[in-house]
Protein backbone atom coordinates (compact mmCIF):
# COMPACT_ATOMS: atom_id res chain seq x y z
CA UNK A 1 0.00 0.00 0.00
CA UNK A 2 1.19 3.09 -0.87
CA UNK A 3 0.74 5.83 2.20
CA UNK A 4 2.34 9.26 2.75
CA UNK A 5 4.64 9.14 5.92
CA UNK A 6 6.09 11.55 7.96
CA UNK A 7 8.92 13.20 6.03
CA UNK A 8 12.25 14.10 7.15
CA UNK A 9 11.78 17.56 8.86
CA UNK A 10 8.16 17.52 9.86
CA UNK A 11 6.41 20.16 12.34
CA UNK A 12 4.29 19.15 14.92
CA UNK A 13 2.22 21.31 16.64
CA UNK A 14 0.14 21.54 19.34
CA UNK A 15 -3.54 20.95 18.40
CA UNK A 16 -6.25 22.38 20.88
CA UNK A 17 -8.37 22.48 17.70
CA UNK A 18 -7.89 19.20 17.13
CA UNK A 19 -11.24 17.64 19.24
CA UNK A 20 -13.05 20.81 17.38
CA UNK A 21 -12.60 19.78 13.69
CA UNK A 22 -13.61 16.39 14.42
CA UNK A 23 -16.39 17.64 16.15
CA UNK A 24 -17.33 20.25 13.11
CA UNK A 25 -16.98 17.00 10.51
CA UNK A 26 -19.75 15.41 12.55
CA UNK A 27 -21.66 17.92 12.63
CA UNK A 28 -21.45 18.31 8.97
CA UNK A 29 -22.59 15.06 8.22
CA UNK A 30 -25.39 15.45 10.67
CA UNK A 31 -26.34 18.49 9.12
CA UNK A 32 -26.36 16.35 5.61
CA UNK A 33 -28.29 13.77 7.28
CA UNK A 34 -30.83 16.21 8.92
CA UNK A 35 -33.40 15.74 5.97
CA UNK A 36 -33.31 12.06 5.99
CA UNK A 37 -34.05 12.04 10.37
CA UNK A 38 -36.66 14.45 9.40
CA UNK A 39 -38.90 11.17 8.12
CA UNK A 40 -36.41 8.73 9.75
CA UNK A 41 -39.00 6.20 9.63
CA UNK A 42 -39.53 6.28 6.34
CA UNK A 43 -35.98 5.94 5.14
CA UNK A 44 -35.47 3.33 7.66
CA UNK A 45 -38.25 1.51 5.18
CA UNK A 46 -36.54 2.71 2.09
CA UNK A 47 -33.37 0.90 3.67
CA UNK A 48 -34.94 -2.52 4.62
CA UNK A 49 -36.69 -2.44 1.41
CA UNK A 50 -33.82 -2.10 -1.19
CA UNK A 51 -31.86 -4.68 1.52
CA UNK A 52 -34.58 -7.42 1.15
CA UNK A 53 -34.41 -6.87 -2.68
CA UNK A 54 -30.47 -6.78 -3.11
CA UNK A 55 -30.68 -10.08 -1.37
CA UNK A 56 -33.76 -11.72 -3.06
CA UNK A 57 -32.06 -10.80 -6.29
CA UNK A 58 -28.57 -12.24 -6.00
CA UNK A 59 -26.76 -9.67 -4.55
CA UNK A 60 -24.31 -11.03 -0.96
CA UNK A 61 -24.57 -9.37 1.98
CA UNK A 62 -22.84 -10.07 4.82
CA UNK A 63 -25.02 -10.73 8.22
CA UNK A 64 -22.62 -9.12 10.51
CA UNK A 65 -22.83 -5.75 8.98
CA UNK A 66 -26.04 -3.49 9.62
CA UNK A 67 -26.85 -0.10 8.42
CA UNK A 68 -27.82 2.30 11.31
CA UNK A 69 -27.10 5.78 12.73
CA UNK A 70 -23.56 6.26 14.12
CA UNK A 71 -23.59 6.58 17.89
CA UNK A 72 -27.39 4.87 17.59
CA UNK A 73 -28.60 8.90 17.54
CA UNK A 74 -31.12 9.84 15.13
CA UNK A 75 -29.41 13.26 14.68
CA UNK A 76 -26.21 11.55 12.77
CA UNK A 77 -25.66 10.15 9.71
CA UNK A 78 -25.95 6.12 9.11
CA UNK A 79 -23.37 3.78 8.37
CA UNK A 80 -22.11 0.50 8.16
CA UNK A 81 -21.44 -1.38 11.25
CA UNK A 82 -20.47 -4.82 12.24
CA UNK A 83 -22.74 -7.15 14.99
CA UNK A 84 -19.76 -9.31 14.96
CA UNK A 85 -15.96 -9.55 14.32
CA UNK A 86 -15.25 -9.32 10.26
CA UNK A 87 -12.21 -11.29 10.02
CA UNK A 88 -9.37 -9.39 7.22
CA UNK A 89 -10.09 -10.81 3.11
CA UNK A 90 -13.75 -11.44 4.75
CA UNK A 91 -16.60 -10.79 1.83
CA UNK A 92 -18.64 -7.09 2.84
CA UNK A 93 -20.65 -7.63 0.17
CA UNK A 94 -21.46 -8.53 -3.28
CA UNK A 95 -23.36 -6.90 -6.18
CA UNK A 96 -24.46 -8.28 -9.48
CA UNK A 97 -23.34 -6.66 -12.47
CA UNK A 98 -27.46 -6.82 -13.29
CA UNK A 99 -28.39 -4.55 -9.90
CA UNK A 100 -25.53 -1.89 -10.90
CA UNK A 101 -26.90 1.44 -12.62
CA UNK A 102 -24.00 1.89 -15.45
CA UNK A 103 -24.14 4.13 -18.47
CA UNK A 104 -25.03 2.09 -21.99
CA UNK A 105 -23.12 2.49 -25.54
CA UNK A 106 -24.81 2.85 -28.92
CA UNK A 107 -25.75 -1.09 -28.72
CA UNK A 108 -26.98 -1.09 -25.57
CA UNK A 109 -24.25 -2.52 -23.99
CA UNK A 110 -22.52 -1.10 -21.02
CA UNK A 111 -20.30 1.43 -21.92
CA UNK A 112 -18.47 4.83 -20.90
CA UNK A 113 -17.92 7.59 -22.40
CA UNK A 114 -15.46 10.97 -22.04
CA UNK A 115 -18.03 12.63 -20.37
CA UNK A 116 -20.25 11.59 -17.21
CA UNK A 117 -23.73 11.21 -19.68
CA UNK A 118 -24.25 7.69 -19.70
CA UNK A 119 -24.44 7.34 -15.75
CA UNK A 120 -26.56 10.54 -15.41
CA UNK A 121 -28.48 9.36 -18.10
CA UNK A 122 -29.17 5.86 -16.21
CA UNK A 123 -29.70 7.09 -13.04
CA UNK A 124 -32.42 9.41 -14.37
CA UNK A 125 -33.83 6.63 -15.75
CA UNK A 126 -33.94 4.56 -12.89
CA UNK A 127 -35.09 6.93 -10.64
CA UNK A 128 -38.00 7.50 -13.18
CA UNK A 129 -41.07 5.75 -15.05
CA UNK A 130 -43.74 3.07 -12.99
CA UNK A 131 -41.35 0.24 -12.00
CA UNK A 132 -38.93 1.77 -10.26
CA UNK A 133 -36.65 -0.54 -7.93
CA UNK A 134 -36.35 -0.03 -4.53
CA UNK A 135 -32.27 1.24 -4.99
CA UNK A 136 -33.92 4.14 -6.95
CA UNK A 137 -36.68 4.98 -4.31
CA UNK A 138 -33.82 5.25 -2.25
CA UNK A 139 -31.69 7.13 -4.49
CA UNK A 140 -34.93 9.64 -4.93
CA UNK A 141 -35.14 10.03 -1.34
CA UNK A 142 -31.47 11.49 -1.07
CA UNK A 143 -31.34 14.98 -0.44
CA UNK A 144 -31.33 17.72 -3.06
CA UNK A 145 -28.13 20.25 -3.53
CA UNK A 146 -25.96 19.43 -0.82
CA UNK A 147 -23.00 19.23 -2.32
CA UNK A 148 -21.65 23.18 -3.38
CA UNK A 149 -21.38 22.32 -7.22
CA UNK A 150 -25.36 21.95 -6.49
CA UNK A 151 -26.14 24.99 -4.12
CA UNK A 152 -28.26 27.77 -4.98
CA UNK A 153 -26.70 30.91 -6.73
CA UNK A 154 -26.45 33.23 -3.42
CA UNK A 155 -24.50 30.50 -1.84
CA UNK A 156 -22.28 29.59 -5.02
CA UNK A 157 -21.42 33.70 -5.16
CA UNK A 158 -20.67 33.68 -1.57
CA UNK A 159 -18.24 30.49 -1.50
CA UNK A 160 -16.75 31.84 -4.76
CA UNK A 161 -16.01 35.25 -2.79
CA UNK A 162 -14.52 33.15 0.00
CA UNK A 163 -11.98 31.36 -2.59
CA UNK A 164 -11.37 34.15 -4.37
CA UNK A 165 -10.50 32.45 -7.45
CA UNK A 166 -7.61 31.16 -5.39
CA UNK A 167 -7.87 28.98 -3.11
CA UNK A 168 -9.11 24.95 -3.31
CA UNK A 169 -11.63 23.89 -4.43
CA UNK A 170 -11.42 25.14 -8.30
CA UNK A 171 -13.89 24.83 -10.77
CA UNK A 172 -17.38 24.98 -8.22
CA UNK A 173 -19.73 25.28 -11.14
CA UNK A 174 -18.25 22.97 -13.47
CA UNK A 175 -20.21 20.39 -13.11
CA UNK A 176 -23.76 21.56 -14.10
CA UNK A 177 -22.28 24.14 -16.55
CA UNK A 178 -19.39 22.42 -18.00
CA UNK A 179 -20.79 19.06 -18.10
CA UNK A 180 -24.22 18.06 -17.89
CA UNK A 181 -25.23 21.41 -20.05
CA UNK A 182 -22.56 21.56 -22.28
CA UNK A 183 -20.79 18.33 -23.03
CA UNK A 184 -24.07 16.00 -22.32
CA UNK A 185 -26.53 18.65 -23.67
CA UNK A 186 -28.48 17.97 -19.88
CA UNK A 187 -31.50 19.77 -18.86
CA UNK A 188 -30.47 22.01 -16.10
CA UNK A 189 -33.77 23.36 -14.84
CA UNK A 190 -35.40 20.00 -14.49
CA UNK A 191 -34.91 19.10 -10.62
CA UNK A 192 -34.51 15.19 -11.30
CA UNK A 193 -32.23 15.29 -13.92
CA UNK A 194 -29.93 17.85 -11.65
CA UNK A 195 -30.70 15.50 -8.89
CA UNK A 196 -29.30 12.70 -11.18
CA UNK A 197 -26.08 14.70 -11.90
CA UNK A 198 -24.98 15.41 -8.21
CA UNK A 199 -26.16 11.69 -7.41
CA UNK A 200 -23.42 10.65 -9.81
CA UNK A 201 -20.58 12.61 -8.44
CA UNK A 202 -21.66 12.54 -4.92
CA UNK A 203 -21.97 8.32 -4.59
CA UNK A 204 -20.93 6.80 -8.02
CA UNK A 205 -18.06 4.27 -8.31
CA UNK A 206 -16.29 6.09 -11.05
CA UNK A 207 -18.90 5.12 -13.55
CA UNK A 208 -20.96 2.59 -11.38
CA UNK A 209 -23.86 3.63 -8.96
CA UNK A 210 -23.62 0.70 -6.70
CA UNK A 211 -26.64 -0.42 -4.44
CA UNK A 212 -24.98 -1.14 -0.61
CA UNK A 213 -21.57 0.30 -1.96
CA UNK A 214 -22.51 3.67 -1.46
CA UNK A 215 -23.73 3.33 2.20
CA UNK A 216 -19.86 3.50 3.22
CA UNK A 217 -18.56 6.34 5.33
CA UNK A 218 -15.33 7.85 4.44
CA UNK A 219 -12.36 8.16 6.78
CA UNK A 220 -8.76 7.87 5.61
CA UNK A 221 -7.47 7.26 9.09
CA UNK A 222 -9.63 4.41 9.68
CA UNK A 223 -10.47 2.46 6.85
CA UNK A 224 -10.84 -1.16 7.10
CA UNK A 225 -13.26 -2.32 4.01
CA UNK A 226 -11.80 -2.44 0.37
CA UNK A 227 -12.42 -3.15 -3.44
CA UNK A 228 -12.05 -7.13 -3.98
CA UNK A 229 -11.53 -6.77 -7.63
CA UNK A 230 -10.86 -3.41 -10.04
CA UNK A 231 -13.85 -2.32 -11.60
CA UNK A 232 -11.64 -0.28 -13.69
CA UNK A 233 -9.16 -2.51 -15.05
CA UNK A 234 -10.79 -5.94 -14.92
CA UNK A 235 -14.52 -7.31 -16.09
CA UNK A 236 -16.73 -7.56 -13.06
CA UNK A 237 -19.78 -8.83 -15.12
CA UNK A 238 -19.25 -12.21 -13.59
CA UNK A 239 -18.01 -11.05 -10.48
CA UNK A 240 -19.80 -8.98 -9.32
CA UNK A 241 -18.82 -5.53 -7.55
CA UNK A 242 -17.23 -6.91 -4.08
CA UNK A 243 -16.16 -5.75 -1.09
CA UNK A 244 -13.49 -6.96 1.57
CA UNK A 245 -12.52 -6.30 5.21
CA UNK A 246 -9.33 -4.86 4.75
CA UNK A 247 -8.02 -5.65 8.29
CA UNK A 248 -9.67 -7.00 11.30
CA UNK A 249 -13.30 -5.35 12.01
CA UNK A 250 -14.72 -5.67 15.26
CA UNK A 251 -17.84 -5.85 16.77
CA UNK A 252 -19.52 -2.06 17.24
CA UNK A 253 -17.16 -0.71 14.91
CA UNK A 254 -18.01 1.00 11.64
CA UNK A 255 -16.98 -0.12 8.04
CA UNK A 256 -15.36 2.98 6.70
CA UNK A 257 -14.00 3.14 2.97
CA UNK A 258 -11.80 5.72 1.29
CA UNK A 259 -13.04 7.55 -1.36
CA UNK A 260 -9.80 9.08 -2.97
CA UNK A 261 -7.45 6.78 -1.55
CA UNK A 262 -8.74 3.19 -2.32
CA UNK A 263 -6.60 0.66 -2.53
CA UNK A 264 -5.38 -0.38 -6.16
CA UNK A 265 -8.38 0.96 -7.83
CA UNK A 266 -7.96 5.08 -7.30
CA UNK A 267 -4.33 5.90 -7.15
CA UNK A 268 -5.11 8.58 -9.98
CA UNK A 269 -6.81 10.17 -7.08
CA UNK A 270 -4.20 10.33 -4.33
CA UNK A 271 -1.52 13.18 -5.85
CA UNK A 272 -4.74 15.97 -6.63
CA UNK A 273 -7.68 15.01 -4.70
CA UNK A 274 -7.72 16.27 -1.60
CA UNK A 275 -10.14 17.58 1.26
CA UNK A 276 -11.30 20.40 -0.85
CA UNK A 277 -12.27 18.21 -4.14
CA UNK A 278 -13.85 15.51 -1.43
CA UNK A 279 -16.01 18.80 0.02
CA UNK A 280 -16.82 19.93 -3.37
CA UNK A 281 -18.01 16.23 -4.65
CA UNK A 282 -19.13 14.76 -1.84
CA UNK A 283 -20.02 17.60 0.20
CA UNK A 284 -18.51 17.43 3.90
CA UNK A 285 -15.23 17.94 5.23
CA UNK A 286 -12.85 15.01 5.88
CA UNK A 287 -11.66 14.00 9.31
CA UNK A 288 -7.89 13.84 9.76
CA UNK A 289 -5.48 12.49 8.22
CA UNK A 290 -6.34 15.97 5.29
CA UNK A 291 -4.40 16.61 2.44
CA UNK A 292 -4.28 20.16 0.98
CA UNK A 293 -2.68 21.43 -2.82
CA UNK A 294 -2.52 25.28 -2.75
CA UNK A 295 -1.55 25.58 -6.43
CA UNK A 296 -0.99 29.18 -6.79
CA UNK A 297 1.16 28.97 -4.12
CA UNK A 298 2.69 25.53 -4.95
CA UNK A 299 2.55 24.37 -1.83
CA UNK A 300 1.28 21.34 -0.92
CA UNK A 301 0.97 19.20 2.25
CA UNK A 302 -0.94 16.78 4.68
CA UNK A 303 -2.50 17.29 7.95
CA UNK A 304 -2.12 14.32 10.36
CA UNK A 305 -3.39 13.31 13.46
CA UNK A 306 -0.18 12.77 16.09
CA UNK A 307 -0.19 11.76 19.59
CA UNK A 308 -1.26 13.91 22.67
CA UNK A 309 -3.87 15.76 20.71
CA UNK A 310 -0.97 17.38 17.79
CA UNK A 311 -1.43 17.83 14.20
CA UNK A 312 1.57 16.73 11.89
CA UNK A 313 2.22 19.14 9.00
CA UNK A 314 3.69 16.66 6.04
CA UNK A 315 5.24 19.00 3.50
CA UNK A 316 5.31 17.03 0.43
CA UNK A 317 6.56 19.78 -1.75
CA UNK A 318 9.31 21.78 -0.23
CA UNK A 319 7.89 25.19 0.71
CA UNK A 320 9.38 28.65 -0.40
CA UNK A 321 9.31 32.34 1.18
CA UNK A 322 7.12 33.43 -1.28
CA UNK A 323 4.50 30.57 -1.20
CA UNK A 324 3.87 31.34 2.31
CA UNK A 325 3.58 34.67 1.82
CA UNK A 326 0.96 33.98 -0.57
CA UNK A 327 -0.68 31.85 2.14
CA UNK A 328 -0.66 34.50 4.85
CA UNK A 329 -2.12 36.87 2.38
CA UNK A 330 -4.92 34.71 1.82
CA UNK A 331 -5.47 33.51 5.55
CA UNK A 332 -5.50 37.09 6.41
CA UNK A 333 -8.15 38.15 3.63
CA UNK A 334 -10.47 34.94 4.90
CA UNK A 335 -10.49 36.41 8.36
CA UNK A 336 -11.80 40.13 7.17
CA UNK A 337 -14.44 37.53 4.79
CA UNK A 338 -15.65 36.14 8.00
CA UNK A 339 -15.60 39.58 9.93
CA UNK A 340 -17.80 40.59 7.34
CA UNK A 341 -20.08 37.73 6.21
CA UNK A 342 -20.22 35.24 9.25
CA UNK A 343 -22.99 37.42 11.30
CA UNK A 344 -25.06 38.05 8.19
CA UNK A 345 -28.68 36.98 7.87
CA UNK A 346 -28.31 34.26 5.53
CA UNK A 347 -32.43 33.64 5.21
CA UNK A 348 -32.52 37.21 3.98
CA UNK A 349 -29.87 36.31 1.44
CA UNK A 350 -31.90 33.63 0.34
CA UNK A 351 -29.18 30.92 1.57
CA UNK A 352 -30.42 27.54 2.86
CA UNK A 353 -29.60 26.77 6.37
CA UNK A 354 -27.16 23.37 4.99
CA UNK A 355 -25.62 25.38 2.38
CA UNK A 356 -24.81 28.08 5.32
CA UNK A 357 -23.36 25.53 7.83
CA UNK A 358 -21.23 23.89 5.19
CA UNK A 359 -19.89 26.88 3.99
CA UNK A 360 -18.45 28.10 7.28
CA UNK A 361 -17.96 24.30 8.42
CA UNK A 362 -15.23 24.24 5.61
CA UNK A 363 -13.95 27.94 5.60
CA UNK A 364 -13.03 27.14 9.37
CA UNK A 365 -11.34 24.05 7.63
CA UNK A 366 -9.31 25.75 5.19
CA UNK A 367 -8.64 28.50 7.74
CA UNK A 368 -7.12 26.15 10.68
CA UNK A 369 -5.14 24.24 7.34
CA UNK A 370 -3.44 27.97 6.16
CA UNK A 371 -2.60 28.56 9.94
CA UNK A 372 -0.88 25.38 10.54
CA UNK A 373 0.94 25.52 7.52
CA UNK A 374 2.16 29.11 8.04
CA UNK A 375 3.00 28.40 11.78
CA UNK A 376 5.21 25.44 11.16
CA UNK A 377 9.04 25.38 11.47
CA UNK A 378 9.77 23.81 7.95
CA UNK A 379 13.33 25.22 6.46
CA UNK A 380 11.91 27.46 3.35
CA UNK A 381 13.45 27.03 -0.08
CA UNK A 382 12.24 28.60 -3.64
CA UNK A 383 13.73 25.82 -5.54
CA UNK A 384 9.80 25.19 -6.93
CA UNK A 385 9.75 29.09 -8.67
CA UNK A 386 13.04 28.51 -10.57
CA UNK A 387 11.48 26.62 -13.15
CA UNK A 388 8.93 27.46 -15.70
CA UNK A 389 5.17 26.15 -14.60
CA UNK A 390 5.57 22.91 -16.90
CA UNK A 391 8.55 21.62 -15.44
CA UNK A 392 7.86 22.56 -11.95
CA UNK A 393 4.20 20.70 -11.95
CA UNK A 394 6.72 17.76 -13.63
CA UNK A 395 8.93 18.37 -10.39
CA UNK A 396 6.11 18.52 -8.04
CA UNK A 397 5.25 15.42 -9.02
CA UNK A 398 8.31 13.75 -8.85
CA UNK A 399 8.96 14.90 -5.49
CA UNK A 400 5.51 13.47 -4.44
CA UNK A 401 6.19 10.02 -6.06
CA UNK A 402 9.42 9.59 -4.45
CA UNK A 403 8.42 10.64 -1.41
CA UNK A 404 5.49 8.13 -1.69
CA UNK A 405 7.89 5.46 -2.47
CA UNK A 406 9.91 6.07 1.06
CA UNK A 407 6.76 5.07 2.86
CA UNK A 408 6.22 2.16 0.77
Amino acid sequence: TLAVGRLPSTSALNMSLLRWLAAASLLLGTVIAASFTTVDDDHDVLITNLLSWLRDNGAYINDAVVVRHVNQNASTPRGLFATKTIEEGETIATIPWNLIIKSKDKTGEPGWSETDCGIIDATIEAMSGDNITPYGHYLLAQPRGYTPGFWGKEATELLEEMLNDRLPPNDVDDMLDSEWKKMCRGNVNNPLHVHAVMLVRARSDWDLLVPFYDMANHNNGKTNIQHKYNPYVESIKETGHSLIASKRIEVGEELYNSYNHCKNVCDQYLDHFGTPEMFLHFGFVEFLPQRWLFDFARVKFDLVQGEEDKVSVNFLVPPSERGMAMLREELDRLESFASKRRGMDYKEANITETEWTLLWQYFDALRDALSFAIKSDEALVDDVWKLDDDVSSFVVMLFVFVSLLRCV
